[in-house]
């Protein structure tokens, strides 16, 4: 049993979910087994019943997906001679869901690991890298990369189900076994209700501001900037970035087929008509126009939905290349499942004054960055040519 690995004692550390979707929880998965490495105690997985990928009454949402890491449940933690950390949680309350735990209140990563309390409750999300600093020598993790922690836990700890693995495997051997080299590309659809003004230097909540609370800032009183000038922007449209990295990419490695990763009708169609015979595709609901981006018509399909983008990443692992979306999990997931080449995986984003922007959104850039650069440069020039005819200062500028 995977469970007899862990050094016994009734230490454990309950996972429960951080943002209740699939592939943001199975980040947020990761980063709690690494704790429990750590900390020497018993991971304990549950993924309650609300889940947005838990069709099912009163059973493990995790579980639908992927095998038991080992034999315990949140059953076996609810006992009420065992203590808890962080202290709002005792025998009782286990299965309940703490609608604050945004507030970040007791949940410092320092805290959560030198709790001595027989269960600590893992509900927030710590990324790798702010985890790296409490690896022990005595762990496997020890001197790895973020990136190779990531897919050493993968390797380790997440198995799908069967039933899905056979559908995988069958997709596989009828849509893409013969197509290699193949190319996978996740685009993510574009938000429809965001413009990035990175004249600003802002961006949406959704992208900058998750953590805030995590690092005690507080928007409410941070000045209010005034653009008085922004100068002329361009507005750059969403996913235009894809093609010219799926062009280079057919170019340099005779690509045959293209597997479409997508949660949009309105994708699907585009690259039908670029791409032609060598795109390949789930048959899968998606979303067009402004339909809400987590819209389920029925709580007993929602597995269903868990298992078509989970066989999306395990298609798209088995393929030669792969392009996707820096700011999607399901795209982190992809470029984690497997060790991929450095030079067959690329995760979009836009960058704007050393910050980094989601591709699949509509942004504002400043155009008069070069134009203004134009002038000083010709400003420079001229007055180079008066002080050279004039015989002034004794010859040409400095640049």
């Amino acid at each position: 049993m995977r469970g007899e690995a862990y050094m016994a004692g009734d230490r454990f550390l309950l996972i429960k979910t951080w943002s209740n979707r699939l592939w943001s929880d199975v980040e947020h998965v990761l980063g709690q087994l690494l704790i429990a490495e750590i900390t020497n105690r018993i991971p304990v997985i549950y993924w309650p019943t609300h889940c947005l990928h838990n069709g099912f009454i009163h059973t493990n949402g995790f579980e639908l997906y992927f095998e038991p890491i080992n034999t315990y449940s949140i059953f076996d933690l609810a006992k009420s001679d065992y203590t808890f950390y962080p202290p709002i949680w005792n025998a009782d309350n286990l299965l309940v869901e703490d609608i604050y735990k945004d507030t970040w209140k007791y949940r410092s990563i320092g805290d959560l690991i030198s709790s001595d309390a027989n269960v600590v409750v893992g509900d927030v999300y710590f990324s790798i890298p702010e985890i790296i600093p409490f690896i022990r020598k005595d762990n496997e993790e020890y001197g790895m990369t973020a990136t190779e922690i990531y897919r050493y836990l993968y390797r380790k700890y997440i198995k799908i189900k069967r039933d899905i693995l056979m559908e995988i495997q069958g997709f596989y051997q009828s849509w893409l076994k013969d197509g290699h080299p193949v190319l996978a590309v996740h685009v993510r659809r574009e938000e429809d209700d965001m413009v990035i003004d990175a004249r600003k230097d802002i961006a949406d909540e959704h992208y900058w501001h998750r953590h805030s609370r995590k690092y005690g800032s507080d928007k409410s009183k941070k000045r209010k900037r005034k653009y008085r000038f922004l100068g002329k922007g361009k507005l750059l449209r969403a996913n235009t970035l894809y093609h010219s990295e799926i062009r280079n990419m057919i170019n340099k490695y005779a690509i045959r087929k293209i597997f479409l990763l997508t949660d949009s009708e309105e994708v699907v169609e585009e690259y039908k008509k670029m791409y032609g015979d060598m795109l390949v595709f789930t048959d899968c609901k998606r979303l067009s126009g402004s339909d809400p981006a987590y819209f389920m018509e029925n709580p007993m399909v929602k597995r269903r939905r868990g298992v078509e983008t989970i066989k999306d990443a395990y298609l798209a692992a088995q393929c030669d290349f792969f392009i996707g979306n820096d700011f999607s999990s399901l795209s982190r997931a992809i470029s984690r499942i497997k060790d991929w080449p450095s030079s067959n995986i690329k995760l979009l984003f836009r960058q704007v004054r050393k910050r980094k922007y989601p591709v699949n959104v509509k942004m504002i850039v400043s155009v008069n960055r070069k134009t203004f650069r134009s002038f000083v440069n010709a400003v420079k020039k001229l007055y180079r040519k008066l002080r050279n005819k004039l015989q002034i200062g004794g010859g040409d500028i400095a640049n």
